[in-house]
């Protein structure tokens, strides 16, 4: 029989069984810092020899702060890369009428020899332009002065179709690029920033037991350590 089924010698204490008193969403953590905070405040609970009340009141608002301005940046960021998309499929349309300029004025493979001149390169077996935003935006400038030192600038699909897209993809991914170094900036703060509270409110949790033996269950709800309202 297995040892699983065996009963436990009588007087053996049971497993402790933890909860997690800390929520694992950033919003239900800002939102019970700041409560916790507020209540600490106003307790007769004193400091901790490392973390002062105004220490904590300080992490939580530092921590709700950085981790608005996160998710904001990502809500910057997401248009422009739509937006970027949209434009890579118009560089989709327009590039093969350029290839076709090149076509009619040369042999078809005399043609290709032009394409490097035009920011167009082999990518997986397409003659296109580079993948790559940076490349894309090196890319689409060659491509311009190309159009005119052949004389298709004039062309449908010549500098009026291009300048425009060209300029709007260079800011688009200028701004892409300071965005994403912003939101990273602002990520690492806010994880380092969560690391720091969750410490803070673990030994909180802890200092509330020590100096309420007998009641901490209903001094840590008082603080507003709720498990089930997160």
């Amino acid at each position: 029989m297995s040892d699983s089924l065996t009963p436990a010698p009588a007087g053996t204490p049971k497993p402790i069984r933890r909860t997690n008193q800390l929520p694992a969403s950033e919003v239900a953590l800002a939102t019970l810092a700041t409560t916790v905070a507020g209540a600490w405040q106003t307790s007769e609970l004193p400091d901790l020899l490392w973390l002062s009340k105004e220490d904590l009141a300080a992490q939580a608002a530092n921590f709700a702060q950085h981790r608005d301005a996160a998710d904001a940046a990502g809500d910057t960021r997401t248009p422009q890369a739509k937006r970027l998309q949209a434009l890579d499929k118009q560089v989709a349309k327009g590039l093969p009428f350029v290839k076709n300029y090149l076509a009619e004025e040369h042999e078809e493979n005399e043609g290709r020899a032009y394409y490097p001149e035009f920011g167009i390169e082999k990518v997986d077996r397409k003659y296109t332009l580079p993948a790559a935003r940076a490349e894309r935006v090196k890319a689409l400038g060659k491509l311009l002065l190309a159009l005119k030192a052949h004389g298709f600038d004039k062309k449908k699909y010549g500098t009026a179709f291009w300048q425009p897209l060209a300029t709007e993809y260079a800011q688009l991914v200028q701004d892409s690029t300071a965005t994403a170094g912003e939101r990273s900036s602002k990520v690492s703060a806010k994880g380092q920033g969560e690391q720091l509270l969750r410490k803070a409110l673990g030994a909180l949790i802890h200092h509330i037991k020590a100096n309420y033996p007998d009641t901490f269950a209903a001094q840590l709800r008082a603080f507003g350590f709720q498990k089930e309202s997160y």
